[in-house]
């Protein structure tokens, strides 16, 4: 069993960056046979837990008073040491009133001395992967996202072996694929899922009637413990870079992941079943919300052909993995 630690991680607020933060803190927790308490937002806490069994404490930042209750929670706690992955100014606050002798992180002027314990702003590259730098803020050797060999949790059989297509992406309209419904009729003998918050609706939609029933729309209709389930019984994902695709890589579901605005060199999900295509464009990754040239070509310009011979890859080798 491994011992308990005094020490505990404020973890990140989006989906993603959770994913692959829990990834590192589980590395360390193998390597060192000590459990860190991972300090989460409270809506991340059920999938959290469902990725991992370190002990989680809930982070409420709905108002000031939910806010200075969570620092309240942690102090009682009396943690020797705290690691803060966000680089927001407020997280470094928060460690700072939980009086918490020894707080690592990030440095920069406006949080520097809120933290006794800084790293350099140039560890924080989007030339590395952003495990390099949770690695090095959790003070445990840095592996290689393809080195992930992934987490077995239950799924529902009535997804098992389905597509799941993720066609939003909270980033923006410059991370968003508009070709998911061309490569629905390219796999055309697969079952297809798609996952997605209530803003993902109207595009699942519109996707289904292109192929009606072979295609389910649970867009909206799920909890991130249902999508990671899902995701789980599936041959495969293919996603815009969202939190649904690092939870595809987390999982080890066989994934292709679409790139428009942002970079796999910085963002690229877990394990070594992946196929990642990056548009083309004079100033990618620009990691804009919207795009600055007003034309999202980067995106446009992945074919629904290039995908669909990726998925056709993945599935065969997924098929004849199974019958070795």
């Amino acid at each position: 069993m491994p011992l308990p630690s005094n020490s505990a991680v404020l973890m990140p607020n989006w989906i993603g960056d959770l994913i692959l933060a829990i990834a590192v803190a589980v590395r360390q927790k193998r390597r060192e046979r000590r459990e860190l308490t991972l300090i989460v937002p409270e809506k991340l806490c059920g999938l959290a837990a469902l990725l991992c069994d370190q002990p989680i404490i809930p982070c409420r930042r709905e108002n000031r008073a939910a806010w200075f209750g969570s620092i309240k929670s942690v102090k009682e706690r009396r943690f020797s040491k705290l690691y803060i992955l966000p680089h927001s100014f407020s997280s470094a606050l928060f460690g700072f009133l939980t009086r918490i002798p020894s707080r690592r992180g990030v440095s920069d002027e406006l949080r520097s001395l809120m933290l006794t314990d800084r790293l350099p702003r140039s560890v924080s590259s989007r030339s590395r992967h952003l495990t390099y730098e949770y690695s090095a803020v959790l003070e445990t050797p840095y592996s290689e996202p393809e080195a992930w060999t992934g987490v077995t949790i239950a799924g529902p059989a009535g997804y098992a072996g389905a597509v799941v297509f993720c066609p939003g992406a909270a980033y923006g309209p410059a991370k968003q694929w508009p070709r998911f419904a061309e490569l629905a009729l390219l796999l055309d003998h697969q079952r297809i899922v798609i996952i997605g918050d209530q803003r993902d609706r109207a595009t699942g939609d519109l996707i289904a009637t292109r192929s009606p029933g072979r295609i389910v729309n649970l867009a909206g209709a799920t909890t991130l413990e249902d999508a990671a389930g899902i995701i789980a019984s599936a041959s495969l994902v293919v996603s815009n870079d969202s939190g649904l695709l690092h939870l595809a890589g987390f999982l080890g579901t066989p994934s292709i992941g679409i790139y428009g605005s942002t970079s796999e060199v910085w963002t690229r999900p877990l394990g070594a079943t992946l196929r990642t295509a990056t548009g083309v464009c004079r100033r990618a990754p620009c990691y804009e919300r919207t795009c600055p040239e007003k034309h999202c070509n980067c995106l446009a310009g992945i074919s629904a052909g290039q995908i669909a011979a990726y998925a056709k890859e993945l599935l065969a080798d997924n098929t004849a993995g199974k019958t070795q």
